[in-house]
């Protein structure tokens, strides 16, 4: 007799996947968020000429269906409720419209940006800047180093159709939905947090068309259901709903139990920051 008809409730489970800066950590929960087990698969980083750090975006999906088989070993694939992410933010990852990467992902830690940081700079206040983004210009976000391609590399700048951070990219080879959610999107560096859209006036400053940049959306936000192909790779079972998730920096300030106005806390991995939260700019 199976547990079904014995009246008992299978368990049923959450996987949470972050894509880190050196490499995925997927982890299993149940839906009432009690850690069942974790995997962890890596990827290279590419540093040169300096400053420069890239990675192959086909290294994430590879690591995301490797984690994603040990995670479910003993596991019923069908116990799955949703899927969804946390992942490095303020990169650069150019698909063309059929969602293939027109060269390897830019990511955080590159800052071969700078005389784009300085244009962003003299063609906007830095001040009216901030308080459309929560940011400063940076070589470190996505839209230095998007000028720098289409300063650098014309021919890839062209035949972009969207421009998606690692978690997007994971969740558009699920679903093959282009999308991206409000945590990412502010740190592109051209994102209007107060009117939750694309800053139509810092774009029009530095050139860059708007259209390049995917709907933002909740994190809570549903892009769809596991495609079958992906399903297959994955180790899982088609239909399974794909949730777009955060930014692992916004992650992080949850985690850190930052989610009230004032509450302060420090995070130290790759990178470190102070944060707190607040309910507009300082």
């Amino acid at each position: 007799m199976r547990k079904e008809d014995e009246g008992i409730d299978m368990p049923k489970y959450l996987i949470a996947h972050d894509l880190g800066t050196s490499g995925n950590k997927a982890t299993l929960f149940t839906v009432d968020g009690e850690h069942v087990k974790s995997k962890v698969a890596s990827y290279d980083t590419n540093f040169f000429n300096a400053n420069w750090a890239e990675q192959n975006p086909d290294d994430w999906w590879k690591a995301v269906c490797l984690s994603t088989k040990e995670l479910m070993q003993g596991i019923d694939a069908g116990s799955v409720s949703a899927i969804s992410f946390s992942g490095q933010m303020m990169g650069c990852l150019c698909l063309d419209r059929n969602g293939v990467p027109l060269r390897d992902h830019i990511i955080w830690a590159d800052m071969r940006a700078v005389a784009e940081e300085e244009f962003i700079r003299t063609h906007i206040d830095t001040r009216e800047f901030y308080h459309i983004t929560g940011h400063r210009p940076s070589a470190s976000y996505t839209l230095a180093k998007l000028l720098w391609i289409k300063n650098n590399e014309p021919d890839v700048y062209k035949n972009i159709y969207k421009v998606l951070n690692a978690k997007d990219y994971i969740a558009y080879k699920m679903t093959g939905r282009f999308l991206t959610d409000y945590s990412d999107a502010t740190g592109t560096n051209a994102y209007d947090l107060n009117a939750f859209r694309w800053s139509d006036k810092i774009l029009d400053a530095v050139g860059v068309d708007g259209e390049l940049f995917p709907e933002a959306v909740p994190s809570t936000h549903v892009v769809g259901e596991l495609e079958k192909a992906a399903a297959e790779e994955c180790g899982l079972i088609p239909g399974i709903p794909v949730v777009i998730g955060a930014g692992d920096g916004t992650s992080a300030t949850v985690g850190a139990g930052s989610v009230s106005e004032g509450i302060t806390y420090n995070c130290l991995g790759s990178s470190s920051w102070i944060a707190t939260t607040t309910r507009k700019p300082a």
